[in-house]
């Protein structure tokens, strides 16, 4: 664990340095106790009038309406501003720019422009894949903190519409056998759908969907002291198909 830590510090010193200007959800006093996905849940009872379009331009659609609520949301507090956030960075993958804040010892996890993850479906046997909006962004982190309780937190977003979040940097092995990780989803309760394409899923019975788990590769998982931990999945859920009786 301590060449793991020193090759991090040794990465850390040798990148450069990034400035994100980004501004935080409202405050309780503008935005009451709500989150940014109950608020978009409550501008979804407005009947947005959504184009007929193919499936895929319906989720660019809902994309852009999605990310101009929460922006005209966020400006409407008169209690924040915008914030200007340098940092080191640290790694860029295709969903995230990952900054290191040192003094937190957390990282900044900030969503490429236009980029909220995607999730994937089964269609005729083949996996599929589709972009997620941001409504499905934050829902991934709310069934992610429930299922592993080490999720980003979305503090804000970006002028641009970027989602901002703070995670905590864990320490540990970052490459874990994959028949580890396999063998950690299934002590949480998850079963295979296609292994080889490390894709998982479990039921919530709370919630009566299944929740699927992707891209569960032993590159998005480190060895910690105290067991396994997820530092980059994707999560959605699923409906529970009906049963004829």
């Amino acid at each position: 664990m301590d060449d793991a830590d020193d090759a991090t510090r040794d990465r850390i010193e040798t990148t450069d340095t990034v400035c994100i200007r980004w501004r935080p959800w409202p405050c309780e006093s503008c935005g009451g106790s709500s989150t940014p996905l109950g608020f978009l849940v409550r501008c979804f009872g407005s009947n947005p009038k959504v184009p007929q379009v193919g499936r895929n331009e319906q989720i660019d659609w809902f994309k852009l309406w999605e990310l101009d609520r929460l922006l005209e949301w966020i400006q409407s507090c008169e209690h924040t501003q915008w914030l200007d956030l340098c940092l080191p960075r640290l790694d860029q993958g295709s969903e995230h720019l990952v900054l290191f804040d040192e003094q937190t010892s957390e990282v900044v996890k900030v969503t490429l422009p236009g980029t909220y993850g995607d999730y994937y479906e089964i269609i005729d046997e083949r996996i599929n894949q589709f972009d997620s909006t941001p409504a499905e962004y934050l829902l991934r982190m709310r069934w992610w903190q429930k299922l592993f309780s080490s999720a980003p937190n979305p503090i804000g977003m970006t002028e641009t519409g970027q989602i901002v979040s703070r995670q905590r940097f864990i320490q540990g092995d970052p490459d874990p056998l994959q028949r580890e990780v396999d063998q950690f989803l299934i002590d949480a309760g998850a079963v295979a759908v296609m292994q080889s394409c490390w894709l998982w899923k479990k039921v919530d019975n709370e919630s009566k969907i299944e929740i699927w788990i992707g891209d569960a590769r032993s590159d998005n998982f480190v060895l910690a002291q105290d067991g396994m931990v997820p530092i980059d999945i994707r999560i959605w859920g699923v409906s529970i198909p009906a049963v004829d009786l």
